[in-house]
């Protein structure tokens, strides 16, 4: 099994961790989760989903091993962790207007691709690109500090032998330290900064993205829980014209206008579309 890089250095799967396929769902119930995943995107369609991933866990306690996206494995969490939830059966659905324009910008951008996933979770971002390069040669860095999301990250890159994929354990800043890190007991996605929890390092994301070796970025991801603003700032202050992302994605709840949207328009970054939780942002023609 292929392994993902962390700070470029190959790194092993921990000792004790089952191997993929170890909490594989029973034949008939994987069939049913396969079928929600063939129903479309239509109003029944997600009420069927629904009601086949209660049916899919009745009696079950997680982790599953499932093919998240097309030829992507990863090991789903979904009592604990809503997006592993919502693309655990029906990932249709999942973030799809966010992922189609992701898979635009890889198909049409100069190979390799340079894909940057910031607050990469446990990796479903970087996986659905992996999905939608559908073979383009791609360079990936997913970026997140958490230790156990960390160890999903790493475990979900390495069942999908993602060895185009550089890890970065630190959290995002606009200068370098360390800092302290909380996580929501209901949805291990929601990490913040705080005054007390674990310790982790905390690095501008330009310098992450040059020890990566990026020469340039064709999208980036971004859901770093309320830094969005510092982090932008310091980026877009200093990066060189090159490595400005061609796409951005960020999160900007219900259409909320926010300190970091009017940062990226500022640096001639135009909303192309909204979502119920992102922005999608493309650099202006020419710029």
């Amino acid at each position: 099994m292929s392994a993902p890089s962390i700070g470029g250095v190959p790194s092993a799967m921990p000792d004790g961790v089952a191997a993929f396929g170890d909490h594989a769902l029973p034949p008939a119930r994987e069939a049913l989760r396969r079928f929600a995943q063939s129903l479309g995107r239509s109003g029944p369609a997600r009420r069927a989903c629904s009601v086949i991933r209660r049916l899919v866990t009745l009696g079950r306690v997680g982790p599953y091993d499932v093919e998240a996206f097309p030829g992507q494995r990863a090991r789903l969490y979904p009592d604990q962790n809503l997006s592993d939830k919502r693309v655990f059966a029906g990932a249709q659905f999942w973030d799809w207007i966010e992922r189609a324009a992701l898979g635009e910008a890889v198909r049409s951008a100069d190979e390799p691709v340079y894909f940057v996933d910031a607050g990469a979770n446990a990796g479903l971002y970087t996986l659905a690109v992996r999905a939608e390069a559908r073979g383009k040669p791609l360079r990936a860095l997913a970026i997140e500090p958490d230790p156990e999301n960390l160890s999903r990250l790493c475990f979900n890159l390495a069942s999908s032998g993602a060895d185009d994929v550089t890890v970065a354990p630190v959290a995002l800043s606009d200068h370098a330290g360390t800092a302290y890190l909380s996580a929501s007991h209901a949805n291990r996605g929601e990490l913040a900064l705080a005054e007390t929890g674990t310790e982790v390092p905390v690095r501008p994301l330009l310098d992450v993205v040059r020890d990566a070796g990026f020469p340039r970025i064709d999208a980036l991801k971004l859901d770093i829980e309320g830094v969005e603003e510092q982090v932008l700032r310091h980026f877009l202050d200093h990066a060189p014209t090159a490595l400005l992302p061609t796409l951005v994605v960020i999160e900007a709840q219900r259409g909320a206008e926010t300190p970091a949207l009017a940062l990226l328009r500022k640096a001639d970054y135009v909303i192309a579309q909204r979502t119920r939780m992102n922005a999608i942002l493309r650099r202006s023609a020419g710029e």
